[in-house]
């Protein structure tokens, strides 16, 4: 199942949304964390109407969310003004939450401050995805509905000291229309880098998430790349706290990215 097909249930605006994810988007014992993330963006996302658009995101992720089990997405208004909405919305299952996400939504507006994000990359621009078997209890199911072209690090354990991934990902299935919901989702689909220091595969979870979008206006194809470097500053005790950046295939900064990731291992 598509990510476009999973979306549909957003296209008709309800109090509550409630579908039922496959097991081609697991990651582990739970639902992949940047799709349940997306889904409560989305419901988000439709309370909003006018043009603001989201500048901060925060998601913590509470607890797992089986697949193949219905889930149920609803969002509240906190508070609107002429600038910005603050909206909350979360992800359920069985009356439990397992994922709830603060977004702030502003409008653009003139003013006479102005200095332009400059932060580059210098990764060449991928000829094509690398191939990723689907080896199961090593590589989450749901890889599959993403591209990759790594330019430094690995999906999975190297016993590598530097914690560090930068690379190329896209959706994998091009959509109709692009949503920035499937960015989260895609922004998301990198593993933790800690797992290159690793000898064996061990869990983890990300516990919290917080996104600042710097050009949330820029116009965006499902078929491109996104350019990203991840790395994570300091692990220890058994968390690991990484920071991202996120660029469009034109160059400019989309986003940042922090991460707390629980590593059991």
């Amino acid at each position: 199942m598509s990510i476009e097909h999973l979306f549909h249930v957003f296209e008709t605006k309800q109090s509550a949304y409630e579908l039922t994810i496959p097991k081609n988007w697991s990651q582990g014992r739970t639902i992949y964390g940047g799709l349940s993330a997306a889904l409560a963006y989305q419901a988000a996302e439709n309370l909003i109407e006018d043009d603001r658009k989201v500048r901060a995101f925060h998601c913590n992720f509470i607890g797992p969310l089986s697949p193949e089990v219905p889930v149920t997405i609803t969002a509240t208004l906190l508070r609107t003004g002429k600038n910005v909405s603050q909206i909350v919305a979360q992800v359920s299952q069985n009356g439990t939450i397992g994922v709830m996400v603060q977004v702030c939504f502003g409008v653009s507006r003139d003013s006479v401050l102005h200095q332009v994000a400059t932060d580059t990359h210098t990764m060449p621009f991928p000829n094509k995805p690398k191939f990723i078997p689907m080896i199961p209890k090593v590589v989450p199911k749901f890889v599959q509905h993403f591209d990759y072209a790594f330019n430094k690090g690995s999906l999975s354990v190297t016993k590598n000291q530097d914690p560090i991934i930068h690379g190329w990902s896209k959706i994998s299935k091009p959509v109709k229309q692009m949503k920035m919901a499937y960015l989260i989702a895609l922004m998301d689909a990198w593993p933790p880098t800690m797992f290159q220091m690793l000898r064996l595969p061990v869990p983890a979870s990300t516990m919290s998430w917080d996104i600042e979008f710097i050009n949330p206006e820029l116009a965006f194809d499902s078929g491109q790349w996104v350019a990203s470097e991840t790395e994570a500053h300091h692990i220890k005790h058994g968390y690991g706290h990484e920071q991202a950046k996120f660029w469009h295939e034109n160059g400019q900064l989309l986003a940042i990215s922090k991460q707390v990731v629980a590593v059991f291992g």
